[in-house]
């Protein structure tokens, strides 16, 4: 009996010996910024539709389409940590079917390129290609590393 405590009690001190250690060594890494938490949730990225630009002119993508919107957003970090944009997914649909977006870099339809620090403010566009012109459109943004799968959800009229 006296031995089982005797290796209870090591293994005790043990384990929070290397846990503190783990936290020193964590606590003064001068890399930290470099590690990006990206989370989607309404609390830690705020997006909002500031523009919908439809453009009645015909667009070339895989098909030829009649028209086309530029969406342009404003996302805003109110978490803590810094979040890669791409790792953000956008899909955007119209009566259920994916529409094809794009962007250029020509135009500065840059999408989601960069890194929002702590409170930041970025602008966004993208360009989609419409279906019908007068359709509302819906949104979806998720998180690639996200293993909740949370979504959020927009929706536009045109």
């Amino acid at each position: 009996m006296k031995k089982e405590l005797i290796i209870y009690i090591f293994m005790l001190i043990v384990v929070f010996t290397f846990n503190n250690v783990s936290y020193s060594i964590n606590k003064n890494n001068q890399f930290q910024n470099s590690l990006y938490v990206n989370n989607i949730n309404d609390k830690d990225i705020k997006i909002e539709i500031a523009n919908v630009e439809t453009i009645n002119s015909a667009i070339s993508l895989e098909e030829i389409y009649e028209s086309y919107s530029i969406i342009t957003m404003d996302i805003t970090n109110n978490g803590l940590d810094n979040v890669e944009l791409s790792n953000i997914d956008y899909f955007v649909y119209q009566d259920n079917k994916k529409l094809q977006t794009f962007i250029q870099s020509q135009n500065k339809y840059l999408g989601f390129v960069g890194t929002l620090s702590s409170g930041e403010q970025k602008e966004i566009k993208i360009g989609v290609v419409l279906e019908k012109k007068n359709t509302p459109l819906k949104l979806v943004f998720e998180n690639l590393s996200d293993s909740k799968k949370e979504k959020i959800i927009k929706v536009i009229n045109i």
